[in-house]
């Protein structure tokens, strides 16, 4: 059903003729199926926008009497365009008072002037409900529409799925409430590919084509491949389109598990960039001499899977970015210094592809600029779209940037046939389809922002409450982030607890890892080489010291996570003292607000040494001769002491493994180009 917001000036007074005319209206968009959502202010039409109240057309009553009106209906236009770019907007007036106050700046935000006097309420409704159907009909993208007409044929089907759009599950009480769970809806969307009207995935023709082309320009990519089984799938289906046997590759030592099977598959042969890691366990970036042409040749000339390749050109990079715990690359950089020893570089941005859309990421990314403007090597990009956009798990996408060292597109099909399915759930396609379509003009902005937002405010929440307990001698939880931040505008410094919010969340000054900076701890970083990505939120906990030493005392970061795991809070990850939480486009103040109470509650808690039978009563339950009589005080110093005794704080030097690696044999060689 469509659905109008109405609202009307707060200088308009409802027993006003043009009043009664609005209410009519209002009546004649009732009587034709439509719901009416009606707000007697601008204010309370705003609120209602910003509660992302989804509505097919904005009305509006304008009197033109009033300096305060201008600008009110300008921020509520504005408002509703941050999400909701191409909804109708009409201007219902009095043509007289509208033709002699309208300025040029509002005609180009206005759809229609309904001149609330003259015309007919119906005639008025009529030309509402064919602006509304015209949006709805560009709303939709193009897979997602395409699915949604086509299952409402309700066709006859004797080809497979065999439950035949959820049939078969409602023969059985089992299949009866797994059909009830999850609707109907999943179930008649679930087609097989014998449906050639919609096109094919593994193809890329009909609607699943003109998908991917959408997806390629909103991600800034010459070509997008729609991929649902997942990132690790994404990635390799790229290192088995870039590379043979007989190929040296270049990998961040901290790539993920994709990556390695990726080489047994391919039976190409890898020398590793290694990353630093802090105090903490952080992995962070691999510093530039890892990635200059010298450094990797003797490397290649030094391991023994590559000695006997000495001088040869490696044919593939892959760089992790951003890592898990939010230390993002200046990708341009990257790229350009990896450019001058492999002609095909990839970023693994699982958990990054909301970047583009923000500036406060600029050149921290892989697909920066327009395609058009690229000169370079070829660059992969790999987004697990389920992971921090919104589409559903195994979604991903492939975006590819055309170079040196292109791979030609039957080449690269086969690798993705390969690891893709000849059964795709249409779900997962069409969640990849609305993820891109949510991304689109204002709304990525719109989207990230209020999520860095959110980030930032949390952030500064527990910057305050670390500072406020810490001035008393107490402890608390610490962000990891800069202790104070410098407007670069009027060059004046802030701590971080008291910086203007905008200022953090819009400049990425404030989050670029300086040189010699305490706070993140990786020594000999070079300047404007990475920066934090402000909604990968860690919170550390008292034990580590800023020299890399253990403290005399401490509080297990594990302690903190089992504690609120009992209060139905699931960080993302947890080491000795880092707790991380990743602030996505679902989190909202709320929960975020529970998650500082909680906390707060585990330091009372933890002050008080209460006992373990009052605050985690089953693990005494399970292991009673260890934990009974036991505060939760005692259990965190007594998890400290272990710490101490096994010497955890050297780990910013990764062990070399004794082994020697040795090449297994193969069979046949994988295609060649």
């Amino acid at each position: 059903m469509m659905k109008v917001l109405i609202v009307e000036s707060e200088f308009l007074h409802q027993d006003t003729w043009v009043g009664n005319a609005v209410e009519r209206l209002a009546d004649a968009l009732s009587q034709q199926d439509v719901t009416v959502i009606k707000s007697t202010s601008f204010d309370d039409g705003y609120a209602i926008l910003s509660a992302n109240e989804a509505i097919d057309c904005l009305m509006f009553s304008y009197q033109m009497e009033q300096p305060d009106e201008h600008l009110s209906v300008r921020q509520l236009i504005g408002k509703l365009h941050e999400r909701q770019e191409n909804v109708p907007v009409f201007l219902l007036g009095d043509r007289e008072k509208a033709t002699a106050s309208l300025d040029r700046d509002l005609l180009e935000l206005v759809d229609e002037f309904a001149w609330i006097l003259e015309d007919t309420a119906d005639f008025i409704a009529g030309r509402a409900v064919a602006a509304m159907t015209r949006y709805r009909q560009q709303l939709l993208p193009p897979l997602f529409n395409a699915l949604m007409k086509y299952s409402d044929i309700h066709e006859y089907s004797w080809a497979a799925p065999g439950h035949q759009g959820g049939v078969g599950f409602t023969k059985t009480p089992a299949g009866r409430f797994y059909h009830d769970y999850y609707g109907e809806n999943l179930f008649r969307s679930d087609m097989g590919i014998e449906r050639t009207t919609l096109g094919s995935l593994l193809d890329h023709t009909g609607a699943f084509g003109e998908s991917e082309k959408n997806a390629a320009r909103v991600f800034g990519a010459d070509r997008s491949w729609s991929v649902v089984v997942g990132t690790s799938g994404s990635n390799r289906t790229i290192m088995q389109a870039c590379m043979t046997d007989n190929d040296v590759v270049v990998l961040d030592r901290n790539c993920h598990k994709s990556i390695e099977q990726g080489l047994i598959l391919t039976g190409a042969k890898p020398v590793y960039m290694v990353p630093s890691r802090n105090r903490y366990g952080i992995i962070g970036p691999i510093y530039p001499q890892e990635m200059q042409p010298e450094t990797l040749q003797k490397k290649i000339s030094a391991s023994p899977l590559t000695k006997t390749k000495a001088g040869q050109k490696p044919s593939y990079s892959v760089v992790t970015n951003c890592t898990y715990d939010g230390v993002c690359y200046n990708a341009k950089e990257a790229q350009n210094l990896l450019a001058k020893t492999s002609d095909r570089i990839h970023f693994d941005e699982a958990w990054y592809g909301y970047a583009r859309f923000n500036p406060i990421y600029c050149d921290h990314y892989a697909m920066r600029g327009e395609p058009g403007d690229h000169n370079g090597p070829t660059v992969f990009a790999t987004h697990s779209t389920h992971k921090l956009l919104n589409a559903l798990s195994q979604a991903s996408y492939i975006h590819v940037r055309e170079g040196r060292g292109s791979v030609n597109f039957s080449r690269f099909n086969q690798a993705y046939m390969m690891h893709a399915t000849t059964s795709p759930l249409y779900a997962i396609c069409a969640s990849n389809d609305v993820a891109v379509s949510m991304m689109d003009g204002n709304s990525g902005l719109s989207l990230t922002q209020e999520v860095i937002d959110e980030a930032v405010d949390f952030r500064q929440a527990m910057a305050r409450l670390y500072k406020e307990f810490t001035d008393e001698g107490d402890w608390f939880f610490k962000p990891w982030n800069k202790d104070v931040v410098t407007d670069p505008q009027t060059g004046k410094t802030y701590d971080f607890a008291d910086a203007p919010a905008k200022l953090l969340a819009t400049d990425q000054n404030c989050w670029v890892m300086r040189p010699g900076e305490t706070w993140h701890g990786f020594k000999d970083l070079p300047d404007n080489w990475s920066m934090l990505d402000p909604i990968k939120v860690s919170i550390l906990a008292p034990g580590m010291g800023d020299d890399g030493e253990l403290e005399a005392s401490g509080v297990p970061a594990a302690l903190v996570t089992a504690w609120l795991g009992r209060h139905g809070i699931v960080p993302t990850r947890t080491t000795d003292f880092q707790i991380m939480f990743l602030f996505s486009m679902g989190v909202t103040r709320g929960k975020w607000g529970t998650l500082i109470n909680t906390l707060c509650s585990f330091k009372h808690h933890y002050d008080a040494n209460t006992p373990l039978e009052q605050v985690m009563p089953e693990l005494v339950q399970d292991y009673p001769d260890t934990y009974a009589n036991m505060g939760i005080h005692d259990l965190g110093d007594k998890m400290f002491l272990g710490y101490v005794k096994i010497t955890l704080a050297p780990v910013s030097t990764p062990p070399i493994p004794p082994c020697r690696p040795r090449r297994s044999p193969r069979a046949t060689p994988i295609m060649r180009s």
